[in-house]
């Protein structure tokens, strides 16, 4: 172990520790709740004000003639959009229950766990939804152009591997604690 790691996990340490974990677990609570409220917010007011080209252009649909977006259209594009971003604000809310055991002090706990695995879920299903849903906003957006067929793109980017990523170390993480938990409840029964 590193001299520097082993300062920072000595006994003397675990009071200032401690008090990080809280702080930083309190801005995360909010940061969670404030990015969820963010993302709400964005995309009701992409599918409200963002010009026809710009929506298009997002939906891989480049190049094409294409008749003004309808609201009806917009309000069906905002609502298919909503799904994956639906289950991501579920997880956010879900782990900021989390943080804020954090911050108080509460650290091995089956609810937080729980917090971490459903943020983890909620990702997994987000990522796993958004190349889905791009697909039928290219068949929906398409029915807008003056072309004889449908469009249908797919896109599958860095982006989706990185939350996939994220989605199986988060998981793992409510994993090991789990065991961590598991483990500390077996130790309390001998004593």
């Amino acid at each position: 172990m590193s001299a520097s790691l082993s300062s920072e996990l000595s006994p003397s340490a675990r009071p200032a520790r401690l008090e990080r974990i809280r702080a930083v677990s309190r801005v995360l609570a909010y940061a969670c709740t404030g990015i969820s409220f963010v993302l709400a917010v964005g995309l009701l007011a992409y599918w409200l004000a963002s010009p026809d080209e710009a929506i298009l252009r997002d939906a891989g649909l480049t190049g094409i003639a294409f008749h003004p977006i309808g609201w009806l259209v917009r309000l069906m594009g905002l609502v298919v959009s909503a799904l994956p971003l639906a289950c991501l604000i579920w997880g956010l809310s879900r782990v900021r229950r989390a943080f804020t055991s954090f911050a108080a002090g509460r650290f091995f706990t089956a609810a937080n766990v729980a917090g971490l695995r459903d943020l983890a879920i909620a990702m997994l299903l987000s990522t796993l939804l958004k190349p889905v849903i791009g697909a039928l906003l290219s068949i929906l957006l398409s029915w807008q152009t003056y072309a004889q067929g449908k469009s249908v793109v797919i896109v599958l980017g860095s982006d989706t591997l990185l939350a996939l990523l994220f989605a199986g170390l988060v998981a793992v993480t409510a994993w090991v604690m789990a065991e961590a938990n598991a483990i500390a409840d077996e130790h309390a029964q001998f004593v």
